[in-house]
């Protein structure tokens, strides 16, 4: 029983000692630097990011009547559409250099570009109603279509840069540069302006 007690005591010393000497021996590994550019490096990474959709269903009206009763008979033409319009909203990342961003040991301060239109597309089909006169009917036939959606899209865009979708937009852009910029920098604070 002594000599069961002497082995065991024997290699807690010896596993004891290995675990020691190796922590102290182990060669200090240098921690990952957090710098401006590899802050921009992975930013740039998401290149555009879209932080809002508005998505709006809009009724447009385009008069293409000259004023004269007459001539409008043979030659005018009204149209009404209606179509679902899908506006992304967002931030253009590669457009973030390294002197955008200031890092310290507590913050990282980021000034980002300003908010653009990423794009705007149709969901669905556009409901027309085209009244056209006689003439143009048989000569310049004309169902509205490409005027209709573009007037809708130009609608859609005007309407994505109200005060309450742009300021939902860089609130959701600071929630994600956020989210992101803490996935490379740790529990530093951050702040995020637009420029």
């Amino acid at each position: 029983m002594k000599n069961k007690l002497i082995t065991i005591g024997v290699l807690v010393i010896v596993a004891a000692s290995l675990f020691v000497g190796y922590r102290l021996g182990k060669p200090n590994q240098p921690g990952e630097q957090v710098s401006s550019q590899s802050i921009v490096q992975a930013l740039k990474h998401e290149g555009f990011l879209v932080t809002e959709t508005y998505i709006i269903t809009q009724q447009i009206t385009i008069d293409r009547s000259t004023g004269s009763a007459f001539k409008d008979f043979f030659w005018g033409q009204d149209i009404v559409a209606m179509g679902t319009m899908k506006a992304s909203l967002g931030v253009d990342l590669n457009k973030i250099s390294p002197e955008d961003i200031t890092v310290d040991a507590r913050t990282v301060t980021a000034s980002l570009p300003s908010l653009e239109d990423h794009g705007v597309e149709l969901i669905g089909d556009i409901t027309l109603q085209n009244k056209q006169g006689i003439f143009k009917k048989i000569f310049n036939n004309d169902d509205g279509y490409n005027a209709a959606y573009a007037k809708l899209k130009e609608a859609a865009l005007a309407a994505a840069k109200s005060d309450v979708v742009q300021n939902e937009a860089k609130e959701n852009t600071k929630k994600e540069i956020e989210r992101l910029v803490k996935l490379i920098a740790g529990n530093r604070e951050v702040e995020i302006s637009f420029r």
